[in-house]
């Protein structure tokens, strides 16, 4: 452990910030992802300096949420104190006074978080609010205008509730909010949350305004005080749609829990995620996708269209009537006619953000459609098509206010990009399909579209499909690994300065260091090998933190260490000075792709200051349902944005030099209760289209290092054990060139991930089991009958891990082979045989000798591991290491 860390861990204090500037940059992205909700009679900005403050929030406010995409940083500004450093006067002293107090209270007697829960996964313990009193009103009642912070948190390994005091209002929170607005003449509500049945802010008279701050970072409070007092205007627009009722939400009714089933999961509403279930359905939410006020007041015009068979180009005119000066974002969405296959109403199909305009102000802004983005996915022909019909092009400020601005017309269809069918699901599901309803209004209003047109009242393009060029999308097959000389002199420093070719060097390598190449630290077996190299070389230090790869060879073979460190709301170093950035999802509130390049280039370069390569981000895996558990950490329900997003992020991380990312969680992640092994069943065709479409946009535009599978299984295989979606779609398809990481102590069976192309076990992986299934060796069995078991250290010895030595015998019920083993008389046999006995595994026969036979049925396996796919991921774990911040402090 760094000693700034152990200091810290003692101190509770946090190491001096290398670059304090990136703080303020948090402060920048928070009010840019400010969402406005509400603004009756421009109650806001505020003209007074004085405010009635309650709500949980306003002191235990959450910038970010809990797990592994905490960020502990050196501070954070509650909304309490944002308000106080803009000089705003706080009138309810007694009532945060006895909420902190407690807070304080609960926190300091509770006996079930360690420090390391706290310090490491940012748990505490969170009170419901206490009662506003009579006497609370009366102390505050010189200001005219109430504020209340709402405050909800969530994190990994959990996934919330449709339940009050989560998804809904407690009582304690609505018996509050309603006096509170009874008694003032103006009530603020700030959500200091993701989403959760806001109706409250529409159905209790006195709530004049409102603001989504979600879980804005470490200058949270700061912020929200900008927005409130004017120093800044809100132009920060929402990632999500809000629904009206909970069971709005296409997934409500079997997702996680709510079924009574967390290991299935059928994707039965397909295509239609969020808004694009909405629209299509007609059902009306509380808040669009997309919405978001502002105290200026934008006008769109759509100047200029042009199209071809490789993007149309719009050219977009806002201009800012008034009243403020502000930022206004310009989102594009198409409605695509339905033919053979069945459309949403629209989809978001690019989007841009001004710069801040004075009143009377305008900016022309260039977006960008790729072409083949207007394509549906036929999983019949394996193909993405456009057919032929209209296609309504609308420009406006979020997907329930736009209007048709240009008709696109396609003469016949065209086929785009011939792929082949992967990853199909693993059962049949009946999925929802366009209602007849929402295919006669598109008709109707591509009819009145082109009426318009050919009066000369709308502009309209045309494509031909005789001149679309299809392109050969299906997966290329991936290079075979070279097999090489075994260059026995040969040191990896030779490979990166290329004396040596890369495979000369692997093959010179035994099994033993290649066996380290491809698992983490974690659970390491200590081996060394003769040194080759000509001069001393030391481990990369600095702060413990997620994970690294083997430090074993770094001075024989010149092999370095490259450490990773959770992420992505910033560097997960405990007691280390880094940036508290907004978690995704307000930064992808900001719809402001350079603001997501500036928060990486900050990571970036804090990841070399702290001797780190990898950040394990950006999460982008989508907003299936609300009560995901994890969606305040990736970006939206929609791909375009969520892909957008994660590429500027990728970019501006990869900046520095040797610094990377790992775009996770590959693929489905969208559940964290029995996310280990839930298996989700998703059609073809919402997977392209959906679920791994920001993945394809980010790889494709930014070129991330790496990729982290999910735990999940995905139509009945862990993902990453899927041949299919690695090797086949990510690579084949898409062209991705890095490393593939799994995610830390999956449940996937490794050999099979090494097969599949995952290269890298993390957090580790017992090289023995690995040379186990290369040369078929038996399980060995410990003197209680139960095979013998180690425990490891993990994440820098802040957890544990034991592992089971089954070897090359697979433990299962319902298997052809049996292993058996004897234990003495008088040896009791182990706790955990009985657990075998009760799984239908294990039997235990008394021997006439006072013995017993203890006999385990499963499958012999043999040797069921390639030496060969050990040596070619070990080869892209090299190649990542070859240009890491890693090697560069190595040989510095």
């Amino acid at each position: 452990m760094d000693i700034r860390q152990a200091i810290g861990f003692i101190t509770g204090k946090a190491a001096k910030h290398p670059y304090p500037e990136h703080m303020q940059d948090a402060r920048k992205i928070a009010a840019d992802g400010i969402v406005l909700l509400k603004n009756e009679g421009d109650l806001l900005p505020l003209a007074e300096k004085e405010l009635a403050l309650f709500g949980a929030g306003a002191v235990d406010t959450i910038v970010c949420g809990s797990g592994s995409g905490y960020v502990m940083a050196p501070y954070t500004i509650n909304v309490m104190q944002g308000l106080e450093n803009a000089g705003i006067q706080i009138t309810s002293k007694n009532w945060l006074k006895r909420y902190q107090e407690a807070s304080k209270k609960a926190n300091k007697e509770d006996k079930t978080l360690s420090k390391l829960d706290r310090s490491w996964s940012g748990l505490s313990i969170l009170i419901d609010d206490i009662e506003v009193t009579d006497a609370d009103i009366k102390e505050s009642s010189s200001a005219k205008t109430a504020l209340y912070v709402v405050r909800r948190n969530a994190g990994e390994n959990h996934d919330r509730r449709a339940k009050k005091g989560d998804y809904y209002l407690s009582d304690r929170e609505m018996d509050n909010i309603k006096k509170i607005a009874a008694s003032f003449e103006h009530t603020i509500i700030v959500l200091n949350t993701c989403v959760i049945d806001a109706n409250f802010i529409e159905e209790i008279e006195g709530i004049d305004a409102a603001l989504l701050l979600g879980q804005a970072g470490m200058e949270a409070g700061n912020a929200l005080a900008d927005i409130l007092t004017g120093k800044s205007s809100p132009s920060g627009h929402l990632t999500d749609t809000w629904a009206k009722n909970y069971q709005d939400n296409p997934a409500s009714a079997t997702f996680g829990s709510n079924d009574g089933n967390n290991l299935q999961e059928d994707y039965v509403e397909d295509i239609f995620v969020g808004y694009r279930y909405f629209d299509s359905f007609g059902v009306e939410p509380l808040y669009p996708f997309g919405y978001g006020l502002s105290y200026g007041k934008p006008e769109y015009e759509l100047v200029e269209i042009a199209a071809d068979w490789k993007e149309v180009t719009l050219k977009v005119k806002v201009k800012n009537v008034g009243p403020i000066r502000s930022r206004f974002v310009a989102q594009v969405y198409v409605s695509a006619p339905n033919g053979k296959l069945c459309k949403p109403y629209q989809e978001l199909k690019t989007y841009g953000k001004t710069k801040a305009l004075a009143v009377g102000e305008a900016e022309e802004l260039t977006l960008k459609i790729p072409t083949e983005s207007l394509a549906s996915y036929d999983m019949e022909t394996a193909a993405f098509i456009m057919e032929a019909g209209d296609y309504l092009i609308r420009l406006g400020s979020d997907s329930k206010n736009t209007a048709v601005v240009a008709l696109l017309c396609l003469d016949a269809t065209a086929r785009l990009r011939q792929v082949s069918n992967q990853l199909q699901a693993d059962h049949e599901m009946d999925v929802l399909t366009t209602p007849q309803a929402c295919i006669e209004r598109v008709q109707k209003e591509a009819a009145e579209a082109r009426t318009r047109a050919e009066s000369g009242n709308l502009k309209m393009i045309q494509l031909s499909a005789a001149d679309c060029q299809t392109v050969d999308g299906a997966a290329k097959p991936v290079a075979k690994r070279v097999s090489g000389k075994g260059n026995a002199k040969a040191t990896f420093i030779d490979v990166v300065e290329k004396r040596v070719p890369m495979a000369d060097f692997v093959d010179s390598l035994d099994e033993e260091v290649l066996f380290r190449l491809v698992a983490g630290a974690a659970d390491e077996v200590p081996h060394s090998v003769p040194k080759r190299t000509n001069r001393k070389y030391k481990p990369v230090g600095g702060p413990t933190s997620s994970g690294s790869t083997t430090a074993l060879y770094v001075d024989s073979l010149g092999i370095p260490n490259w450490k990773v460190t959770d992420g992505p709301a910033g560097c997960h170093l405990p007691f280390m000075g880094v940036t508290g950035y907004p978690v995704g999802m307000v930064l992808a509130q900001t719809w402001d792709n350079d603001l997501s390049d500036l928060m990486g280039s900050g990571i970036g370069k804090e990841l070399e200051a702290y001797s780190h390569s990898i950040i394990l981000g950006p999460g982008m895996n989508i907003h299936r349902d609300p009560l995901g558990g994890r969606a305040f950490e990736y970006f939206s329900e929609d791909p375009l944005l969520s892909g957008k997003m994660a590429a500027a992020m990728t970019i501006g991380v990869q900046k520095t030099p040797g610094a990377g990312v790992s775009i996770k969680h590959f693929a489905t992640n969208n559940q964290e209760e029995d996310r280990t092994q839930e298996n989700n069943t998703v059609t073809e065709r919402a997977l392209r289209e959906i679920y791994l479409r920001g993945f394809e946009i980010c790889v494709r535009e930014a070129d991330p290092k790496t990729v982290m599978t999910s735990y999940n299984c995905l139509n009945g295989t862990h993902t990453s054990s899927s041949y299919e979606l690695i090797t086949n779609v990510l690579r084949g398809e898409w062209g991705f060139r890095g490393l593939v990481m799994t995610d830390w102590g999956s449940k996937s069976q490794k050999h099979l991930d090494l097969a599949a192309g995952n290269d890298l076990i993390m957090g580790g992986y017992r090289s023995q089991f690995l040379k186990v299934a290369v040369h078929g060796t038996p399980a060995e069995f410990a003197d209680n009958g139960y095979v013998r078991e180690q425990e490891f250290k993990v994440y820098g010895g802040f957890f544990k891990n034991v592992v089971e030595f089954w070897n090359a015998f697979e433990p299962d019920a319902q298997g052809p082979d049996w292993v058996a083993t004897t234990v003495a008389p008088g040896v009791e046999l182990s706790d955990k045989v009985q657990k075998k006995i009760e799984e239908g595994i294990a039997t235990v026969t008394e021997n006439a000798d006072g013995s017993k036979t203890v006999t385990y049925r499963g499958y012999n396996r043999g040797q069921y591991l390639d030496m060969e796919d050990v040596k070619t991921c070990a080869t892209r774990t090299l190649e990542q290491l070859a240009d890491s911040v890693s090697y560069r402090l190595m040989t510095k």
